[in-house]
């Protein structure tokens, strides 16, 4: 029966023993909730500049084509609309002479004035460069406050 005392002493000595020990488990497991806490921000900051360098790289490269296209299409319409512009006038100038370079001015200013239009309705439309990335970083705001920014008690 002394034994039984002492081995169930034993572990009450062990209570009182471990339970500086228990402050330092408490401690190491705050630790390493912090530590995963800042690993999970850091993983997901990094998907976030990925995903930002990402779009970077697609907004250069669809710019790029973009210029690329409007440059060769002004050239080529350049040179259709001279040829095109020089024939009307040959062919007017016996019967209506300078009344024809007139009416070809008036109309090359009314297409510029509609293609302005169409250029900055098409800019309003378009969207936001990096809205993904944004997104993502609004969604990670929301999580954030919904998780740490309510105090409890």
């Amino acid at each position: 029966m002394g034994e039984t005392g002492a081995s169930s002493a034993g572990p009450a000595s062990g209570d009182a023993t471990d339970s500086p020990g228990d402050g330092a488990t408490g401690s190491a497991g705050i630790r390493d909730l912090l530590g995963r806490l800042a690993a999970s921000v850091a993983s997901a900051a990094d998907t976030r500049v990925q995903i930002a360098a990402l779009e970077f790289a697609e907004e250069r490269d669809r710019a790029r084509d973009r210029l690329v296209l409007v440059l060769v299409m002004a050239i080529a319409a350049a040179f259709a609309l001279l040829a095109a512009n020089t024939l009307v006038v040959a062919l007017l100038w016996d019967r209506l002479g300078w009344i024809t370079l007139a009416l070809l001015t008036l109309l090359w200013a009314a297409v510029t004035g509609v293609a302005g239009w169409r250029l900055a309705l098409a800019s309003r439309r378009e969207q936001t460069p990096f809205a993904a990335t944004l997104a993502e970083f609004g969604r990670d705001r929301a999580w954030l406050m919904e998780r740490f920014g309510k105090r409890r008690r």
